[in-house]
């Protein structure tokens, strides 16, 4: 019978999951009326979310070109085209709008959106969202480590750096996330796995745990390489507005439902991701792969 050892079914669920500021299956229909969505929907355009929702697509269809096709143990073309179906990037968009809006609730967006209106506020979602492409690359990754690594800890823009990771508490929030994350892939799986192919909770809580350590070191890395690269142009004086603007209300309110808007959608994702993973390793069985 084709089916993924564990080893591979945790590298997979293990994806692209990071959500410093910036998917159920993903064809959820949201019903929104205008009159809730359209403060919504103006700050997804301030913070350049369509294009972020991009990357994330293009870097869910690739996550697993690493994995050899005997590791996979699925045909590949039908593994293609789920992974294509699931980080359809129409239906990420809506996925998460409808998120987004229930995450906000009746919360005043206006002072929100007045912020990203500025040039500050626009140039910090371009950089943003430029080092979000750019870090996908393992060595951008490691130069923009390089760069945190280099700065002197005692000067303000390493202090900054501290006071905005620690104010957006990315550390913790990008790690729950992604355990978060493991564990709906694995429960997704068990849903549709057969007899004898599923993973049990014992062992998958276990399993998730245990790479706690492994995340964090992974997270640690990816969120201060993020900052020292994306925030690079920025003055510090311009750069300390934007963490003063993180430690506000409205700022606190902006990450806490950017967080909950991933946490919800990724999980969603994940399930599907693994329950469709099951069906295809089931339908695959006898096959010469």
């Amino acid at each position: 019978m084709a089916y993924l050892n564990f080893s591979v079914l945790k590298s997979i669920a293990s994806g692209p999951v990071l959500r410093a500021m910036l998917l159920a299956p993903v064809a959820l229909v949201f019903s929104l009326s205008s009159a809730v969505s359209a403060p919504v929907d103006r700050l997804m355009d301030l913070m350049k979310f369509r294009d972020v929702i991009a990357v994330l697509s293009e870097e869910g269809r690739s996550m697993s070109d690493d994995i050899s096709d005997e590791e996979l143990g699925i045909p590949r073309a039908a593994w293609d085209e789920m992974m294509t179906r699931l980080y359809d990037e129409e239906r990420l968009e809506v996925a998460f709008r409808g998120a987004l809006v229930d995450a906000f609730g009746d919360a005043d967006l206006g002072p929100a959106v007045a912020f990203f209106e500025t040039d500050l506020g626009q140039e910090i979602a371009e950089l943003e969202l430029n080092a979000r492409r750019a870090i996908g690359d393992e060595a951008v990754l490691q130069a923009a480590g390089d760069l945190w690594a280099e700065l002197d800890p005692s000067s303000e823009r390493s202090s900054l750096i501290e006071s905005y990771v620690n104010t957006n508490d990315l550390i913790e929030m990008n790690i729950i996330g992604s355990l978060n994350s493991d564990m709906a892939y694995y429960r997704g799986f068990n849903a549709q796995a057969l007899d004898g192919m599923g993973v049990d909770e014992a062992t998958i809580m276990r399993e998730v745990w245990a790479g706690e350590p492994e995340a964090r070191a992974r997270v640690t890395e990816w969120v201060y390489g993020f900052s020292a690269l994306a925030y690079q142009p920025l003055s510090d004086e311009d750069f300390a507005t934007y963490v003063d603007f993180g430690k506000s209300e409205t700022g606190q309110t902006l990450n806490l439902a950017m967080f909950a808007a991933f946490d919800s959608v990724y999980a969603d994702l994940a399930r599907g991701l693994g329950a469709g993973t099951a069906v295809l390793a089931q339908s695959s069985a006898g096959q010469d792969l």
